[in-house]
């Protein structure tokens, strides 16, 4: 049990220091710079971000899955808390990688998307199966920086985009 609670406390202190970095990251008075291999976009304010014009049955469909999205990271959480790797492996694999992927695309049936836009959302998708890939060996020093890079992806692309008002 002691293990338990001080795996978790280890763990939601990384993910402090994990959303921390990333909003340092992205602070152009930072001096401490990561790389990744999520693309790169223009840095903007929240209000100068490229609006999506998409049709509204797509916009619901897309409004759906970012908020699945947001329950995957938070269930992954979750299940790290537990020491259930087997059950946060299956849930970025297949709520955040490619098959959540499929879904969503039609969902937003056929809705065309600026190529950066897409960019970012593949390197969404690579990064939550590499995260799915890294969570079988228990290892939290090779988990957590590959957690930080799924929520880093998905940081990026809302930083860039938003939908219409």
């Amino acid at each position: 049990m002691k293990r338990a609670v001080a795996g978790m406390g280890m763990l939601i202190g990384m993910l402090w220091l994990s959303v921390a970095y990333s909003v340092a990251a992205t602070n152009p008075h930072s001096a401490h710079k990561t790389e990744s291999d999520v693309p790169d976009v223009p840095k903007t304010s929240l209000t100068k971000r490229t609006a999506l014009n998409l049709p509204p049955a797509a916009q619901d469909g897309l409004r759906l899955t970012m908020r699945e999205h947001l329950e995957a990271i938070e269930a992954i959480v979750a299940a790290l808390a537990r020491e259930d790797f087997t059950r946060a492996a299956t849930l970025a694999n297949e709520e955040l990688g490619f098959p959540k992927h499929h879904v969503a695309m039609q969902r937003e049936q056929g809705a065309t998307f600026p190529p950066a836009y897409h960019d970012l959302a593949m390197a969404h998708h690579q990064a939550a199966e590499a995260l799915g890939a890294v969570l079988p060996t228990k290892d939290l020093q090779q988990i957590l920086p590959q957690l930080e890079q799924t929520i880093h992806a998905c940081v990026k692309c809302h930083q860039a985009f938003r939908l219409q008002d």
